[in-house]
Parts: C-alpha cells; structure tokens; sequence
C-alpha cells in the first residue's frame, strides 16, 4: 500500500519529485567525491613516501662539501637511522631542448630549479606511475610528471643536453614520479640518467649541487635536528625542508580542491533541506483534510507520519546511492591530478569504505529533517483540518502600504506587495539565489586572489615587477657586487629594494635555542598581510611570520630574546604577517645585524612603465650568470601556484554550473507548486479583466525582486563571509596563511554573475508562466 501511494505521488508531481532527487543526488555526489579526494590524496601520498621513502630532513648545498665532517656529525646525532648525500647536476632550462613530433621548444621559460639525477640505491627513490624503482639505460631519460604537464611532453620525445660545448640525446622512457619535488612550491625538480651517463656527465655540464638527507625514528625529530645541523655550520646553501613541508606542498594542490568542494556540497545539502521543506509543507496543506480524516478515524501520529516519510526514504535512498554510484565512477576523473603526481590510480578501499559512509550520513540527514518536519502535524487537531482546513500556518493579518502608491503601475503595485508583506512565501528563491552566489563567488573570488600579483605579500615579498635572489656560496658577495652595479646603471629600473638574510636564535614555547632567519633591509617587512601589528620600524624591532610567532609562543607588542652569535639582545615584536616561503618560518628587520655573514640577498626591483619584465629578466639572466636567479614576479607567482590555479579553475566551471542549473531548477519547482496553489487567485485576476501578460509580468516582477534581493545577500555575505571561511580552511592546512582577503574581480562579482543569474531566473520564469494559457476561467472558480 506504502509503496502505491508512492508512486502516485511521484506520477502527480513529476517535475517538483524530479527536482528534489536531484538536489539530495548533487549533494551525496559532491559530499562522497570530496571524501574520495581527501581520502585519496593522503593515502596516494603515503603510498608512494612507503615506497620512495623521502628524507625527514633535507638540506640542499651550492658548492663544495666535506663529506668526512658530514659523516662525523650524522653518526654523532643519536636519533638518526639513516643519511645520504646525493649529487645532483645543476643545469638551466635553455640548456634542454625537447624535440617531438610535431614541434620543438626548449625549457627557459621554466621557473624550477632544474638537477640531473642518477637513481638511488634504497631511499629517496624515483619510480614510476606503479610505484617500482626505475633503471634507465644509456640513452634514457625520465622527466618529471611536473614537467610533462607543464609542457606536454609525451613517451619517445627527445631531449637534448646542450651545456659547456657538451651535447647530448636521450629519449624519454619513463615519467617519474618524485616524492620530494611534485609541486611547483617546491621550486626544484630533478631529471633521471642512467648512472653511466650521468657518471660521464659530471663535472662536464652544469654545476654539480648536493642533497644532503637524514632519516629519523620520528618524523618530528626533524626540527631539532634542522637546529644542530645549522649551528654545526655543516654545509647549507640552499633551501632546508622538512618531512612535514613535503607531505603539504605534495597535498596542497588537492587539498584546495577538497576544501572547495567540501563547500558547495554543504551549501547543497542545504538547499536539498529548502526544498524538502517546502514541498512537504506544501504537501500537506493540500491534503489537510486527508491528514483531519486519518486523525478522525483513530490512526496514531506516526502511521500517518510513515505515510508521508516513506516517499522522502525511497526519494532519499534512490538520490544518495545514486550519487554515491556516480562519485565512484568520476572519482578517477576528479583523481586524475592525484593519480598524475602519486600514480597508482586504484581507488583506495578506505576510500570506499568512508565514503560509504559519508553517503549514509547524508541519508541520515535528510531523514532526520523530514521527521522534523512531520512532527508539525502532531499540532494539527481534528477541528483544525476539517472544519477550518488550516493547522500549519498562523493566521495572517491582512497588510496595506503599497496600495496607496499613486506612481508604480498596477502590475508591479500587485507583485511588489506580496514580496514585501509575505517574503515567507518567497523564501525558498531568496534562499537558493542567495546560496547559488556564494558557491559561485567564493571560489571564484579565491582563483582571483591567488592569480593576482598582490599574492606574491603573502610570500614574504612586496608587490614589484621582479625579483632577483643570490643563494649563499662561495660567490656571493661577487653576485651581490654585481647585481648592484647592474641595477644602478640600468636606466629602465625605477626604484629597487634590497634584503640581506642572516641567522639568529631565540628560544621556543619550551624553551629551547631554535635558529631564526631574519630578512633585514630599509623596507624589509613592508607591503606584507599583518594579522596584527605593523612593520618593523628602525631600531630593535623585529616582525615574526605566523608560524614563527606561535612556536615562540608571542605576540605583537612583546619582546622577544634573541641571540646574535651567542650575545643576548632584547628585541621588540613589532606585527605578526603570513608567509608561505620557507615552510612559513621567517621574520623581518630593518636592524642589518652587522655583526652576521649573510647567507642570502634578495632584491625586488621595480621598473618603469612600458618596460616588458620578461624580456628585462631574460637579459639580466645572461648578464648575472647561474649563481643569481632573476624571476618575473608575475611569472614566478603563476608557476608557483599554477597547479592550484589549474584545479581550483576546474572546480569553479563546476560549481558555476551547479550554481545556475539549481537556480533553474528551483525556480521552475517552486513556479510549478506556486501556480497550483494560486488556480484561484490567478481566476479570479482574469475575472475582474487582468489578462494573461498582466498575470504574467505580476509574477516576473514577484520573482526578479526576490532573486534580485537574494543576489544583493549573496555578494553581501561572499564579501563579509567569504574571507572568513577561506581563512579558516588554510588556518588548518598549515602554510603560514591565517587570514586572506579577497581580491576580487568587480566586474565579474558585481555584474557579470548577478546579471546572468537574473535574466536566466527570468526567463525560466517567463517561459512557466506560459503555461498560465491553458487555465480554464469556470474550471478555476468552480475550485
């Protein structure tokens, strides 16, 4: 019997059931792909770490080492289990040039630190798309998967070596998979040899360069170990990471990617619970005497509620298998990046298992708010539905206002008064409108921010045209020298700054010695994203990144110890800003420490207009030479962050489109169940000589005000809200970010959104309210 009425419910109202599937099925899709995603992204990642086995800690090092001192140090160190030191070619992207078979191009647009690398004997191996340990043979080469999709590389292209008079051919084999260098946050990749050819090719291209790798019993040892490693004054000319700052810059591409889809399907959710509750509201307003009549005859409160609950279970279960059904059969698709960077494309059984799981709880959800729901009839007595026929609503006093207007037409006087004195009537188009703009802008807003090039002050860096960095080496003071005297006789550089990194020590939460690097220049620290405070001004005045500033356990205004070569100075904090470089541990001064050797100079130079920044980078890289890296500030943010940009774009198409298809849809349910419930008002319009245009244009005029009001809170609550969500997200994912503002696009946030939303919902509209042509006057008032 359960199931007959069902169906007779589903046949009666096809397109308001239709709709409601969809939204349950969109949410359980969504809701299970970013359990797939999450799931899988972290146990790729492990996956190929249990395999690969990447270091706890590396230090990178320009120039000559003593392996014997390095030895020393490691077999000292009593945590360590493990330690290598690997030699790595150093060559620039102009010096290879790949050749396929319809093009030819070499890599000096590439961003990334570029090494030749030969295969390792048991750790911090480089394998293949099925997770095995690669041999090359002579004449072989494996590219990185970050360079083939950078450039489109494919299997059988030839790459040509051309360094120092030395040219050489390989033919790519293998794209590798490298379990330390898979982002372009990481600003390194390495290419494999065979280890007779790379053998051959050292000392005779490029510049040899090491990786010096520690492994612990604990991955968490790392910090302390980073500590002794750099007061031993070992080796350390170049970047240090830990084991903790792999993990993130491999997963941080996709954990973008879940976060967001994480919010659209919980905005999904909460429209499918919009909808649920209007057509069951709606629902039993019409059969109220039905409700009155089971009452009357004795049938408990919950036979007559399983009557009605049994459709949302059987609508329910069907949407969120449906969807789970399906976000298994994308989930390759939505893993592709996943599957590219960590291989092994199998879908995780956890994966399964969990979001399984998740799909049941979304179940469970909408069954609970349908009992919810349902509990309204328990309120309604037997009086109330058969003799009133009412029982859900209160009594409404009858308002005027609009009616006195002597300026609107008669037509918008109709619709305006029904939004402003029953807008409850209308929630549910606010509601969807309002939701639909926050899962469009947000990402949206979010894909602009990290394209525009005031990200680059949330990189320790302020906003200029280009940046130039010498690393610590034997050269450094000669590169310094040198690209001082080219930027002093340029006449194209308008103004330029430059930043001297030293290293100090202060004491952590725990008080324990930590080092500190602290950039220090005239304006060092300005333009950055303060959390709190303001830059560093003259005198002994310190600002602390984020991350530095919690493991120091201080805040703005405090003072802090620190210890410049073992001599104590007091310090005051002067703001805490965010900084993703350097695993986010940095701080700023314009004290110079003169007392300090500098490990590192960075310039950021700002050119006059009409000046192309790639053409003047470009020439300032032949000038300066290898020892000092020139990057365009825009081109270096795009290759940073392009594989964020690249999958977070994908994730805005898609939830603009799910974004306008709910608002269709919607509007179309609610017009459907809006027109039945209004047979005899519209009859009776047409009856005192309203015709069906008027009828038509009262109700385009009730549904673009409301759309129009729900577009209006929608960007105010992206603009007020946004910020606030985005920021709490990254918080966690621990980069050094805590807060982010927007920077928005208004043409696309004030415009170009709110106007296509608009005239779609209108035109659904218009096209609804044809249907108004088929009422029969007599039939309408006989109702």
């Amino acid at each position: 019997m359960k199931w007959m009425l069902v169906k007779n419910d589903l046949k009666r109202n096809k397109v308001i059931n239709f709709a409601l599937f969809l939204f349950m099925f969109f949410s359980a899709v969504l809701a299970v792909s970013s359990i797939i995603m999450a799931t899988q992204t972290f146990t790729s990642i492990s996956n190929l770490y249990q395999t690969a086995q990447p270091p706890h800690f590396l230090q990178m090092h320009k120039g000559e080492i003593n392996q014997e001192e390095i030895d020393e140090f490691m077999s000292d160190y009593d945590d360590l289990t493990y330690w290598q030191t690997n030699t790595t070619i150093a060559v620039y992207g102009e010096s290879l040039t790949v050749v396929s078979d319809n093009r030819t191009y070499n890599l000096s647009n590439s961003q990334l630190d570029i090494a030749l690398v030969k295969q390792n004997e048991t750790r911090d191996l480089l394998l293949n798309s099925s997770h095995e340990k690669i041999a090359l043979e002579e004449g072989e080469i494996g590219i990185p998967v970050l360079l083939k999709e950078t450039y489109g590389m494919e299997i059988g292209d030839h790459v040509r070596l051309t360094s120092n008079g030395v040219s050489k051919e390989f033919v790519i084999k293998e794209f590798i998979l490298d379990s330390m260098m898979n982002s372009t946050m990481a600003s390194s990749t390495r290419i494999l040899l065979s280890d007779e050819e790379f053998n051959m090719l050292e000392g005779q291209v490029g510049e040899n360069e090491y990786l010096i790798e520690a492994y612990f019993t604990e991955t968490s040892e790392a910090s302390n170990f980073q500590t002794a490693y750099e007061n031993a004054e070992l080796p350390q000319d170049g970047q240090t990471i830990t084991y903790t700052i792999i993990f993130l810059l491999s997963a941080l591409t996709d954990i973008m990617t879940v976060f967001v889809l994480l919010l659209v399907s919980v905005l999904l959710i909460i429209v499918s619970f919009i909808c649920v509750k209007y057509t069951m509201i709606t629902t039993l307003e019409e059969e109220i005497s039905e409700i009155g009549t089971m009452k009357a005859i004795g049938l408990p409160f919950s036979e007559i509620r399983d009557l009605y609950l049994y459709k949302y279970r059987a609508l329910a279960a069907a949407s969120v298998m449906g969807g789970y059904l399906l976000a298994l059969l994308i989930s390759s698709l939505l893993t592709k990046h996943i599957t590219a960077t960590f291989g092994n494309n199998r879908t995780d059984p956890l994966a399964i298992v969990l979001s399984l799981i998740g799909a049941f709880l979304v179940y469970l959800l909408i069954i609970y708010y349908c009992k919810k729901l349902l509990n309204k009839m328990k309120k309604v007595t037997v009086v109330d539905a058969l003799v009133q026929r009412k029982g859900f609503e209160k009594d409404q006093r009858i308002k005027n206002g609009l009616y006195q207007s002597k300026k609107l037409p008669v037509n918008w006087l109709i619709g305006l008064r029904e939004v402003f004195f029953q807008f409850k009537n209308w929630i549910i188009v606010f509601t969807v409108v309002l939701i639909a703009v926050v899962m469009i802008l947000i990402p949206v807003n979010l894909m602009n921010t990290l394209e525009a090039p005031e990200f680059i002050t949330y990189m320790g860096s302020s906003e200029e045209d280009i940046l130039i960095e010498i690393e610590n080496g034997e050269k450094l003071a000669i590169s310094y020298e040198n690209v001082k005297k080219v930027l002093e006789n340029d006449g194209t550089v308008q103004h330029y700054n430059e930043f001297r990194r030293v290293r100090v020590q202060t004491t952590d939460t725990e008080k324990e010695r930590i080092n500190l690097t602290v950039d220090n220049g005239v304006n060092s620290g300005a333009e950055l994203q303060y959390l709190s405070g303001k830059a560093p001004g003259a005198g002994n005045e310190i600002a602390l990144s984020y991350l530095n500033a919690e493991k120091v356990g201080k805040g703005a205004g405090e003072q802090i110890l620190l210890y410049v070569n073992d001599n104590p100075q007091q310090f005051i904090i002067s703001g805490i800003y965010q900084d993703v470089t350097s695993g986010g541990y940095t701080a700023k001064a314009q004290y110079n420490f003169s007392e300090l050797t500098a490990e590192k100079y960075t310039f950021s130079v700002n050119l006059h207009d009409q000046v192309d920044e790639r053409d003047k980078a470009n020439e300032w890289s032949r000038i300066l030479g290898g020892a000092v890296t020139v990057h365009p500030m825009e081109e270096f943010i795009n290759q940073t962050l392009g594989g964020v940009v690249k999958q977070l774009r994908m994730i805005v198409l898609a939830s603009s489109i799910i974004g306008i298809c709910l608002t269709i849809l919607i509007t179309v349910m609610f017009l459907k169940l809006r027109l039945a419930k209004d047979f005899s008002e519209i009859a009776a319009l047409n009856a005192i000589g309203f015709s069906e245009v008027d009828i038509r244009q009262q109700y385009l005029i009730k549904t673009g005000a409301v759309a129009m009001t729900g577009i209006l809170a929608g960007i105010v609550i992206t603009d007020v809200l946004g910020e606030r969500i985005v920021s709490s997200l990254l918080s966690l994912s621990g980069l050094g970010i805590n807060k982010v503002a927007f920077i928005s696009n208004p043409f696309i946030e004030y415009i170009i959104c709110p106007g296509l939303l608009l005239v779609l919902i209108l035109l659904v509209t218009w096209m609804v309210m044809k249907t108004i042509q088929n009422y029969n006057l007599i039939s309408n008032i006989n109702k």
